[in-house]
């Protein structure tokens, strides 16, 4: 059905058009050979928020309270090697050793050649997006996107209350 959908199949009285980013992992699951897998990406809403590749996820948007807080978009992402650090504790140090690590633009610089690499695979990624763009956004329970919806709903009203332009 996934080479079916990239091309558009008729479905009861609608035709889809999708691309499903699904893996056949049948060797994995029988035990005759690796996952097909090497990368994760991860979504905030429609907004790629992070993508692991192999050992290494790169970090796009932050989450300081958790799931349900606001996401913040970086200006560096941060990289992290999750085989030696599998919590996400160390990055760029924050509240002076709270959180984050001291060394860790040590260790950043000479990571720093894997943004090419990850360009590489987000590009490829992204380019679903396009070929096939979500169809829909993603529900936000934030209070500014719920007062920024609020205030165009009532400029609409108001527009139409006034009638024609003449």
């Amino acid at each position: 059905i996934t080479d079916q959908l990239l091309k558009g199949v008729k479905l009861g009285d609608r035709t889809y058009k999708n691309h499903l980013d699904g893996y056949n992992q049948m060797a994995a699951i029988t035990g005759k050979g690796p996952s097909a897998r090497h990368e994760i990406f991860y979504l905030g809403e429609s907004t790629v928020g992070a993508v692991r590749i192999d050992d290494y996820k790169y970090r796009f948007i932050d989450q300081p309270q958790g799931w349900l807080g606001a996401k913040p978009h970086l200006d560096v992402p941060v990289l992290v090697n999750l085989r030696l650090d599998p919590f996400e504790r160390q990055g760029w140090p924050q509240d002076g050793t709270k959180e984050g690590g001291q060394q860790y633009f040590d260790w950043f610089k000479f990571q720093f050649w894997r943004f090419v690499f990850v360009q590489q695979v987000m590009a490829k990624e992204l380019q679903t997006f396009l070929d096939f763009p979500p169809m829909q956004r993603g529900a936000s329970f934030n209070l500014d996107a719920v007062k920024a919806e609020m205030a165009k709903k009532m400029a609409e009203a108001e527009a139409a209350s006034k009638g024609p332009v003449q």
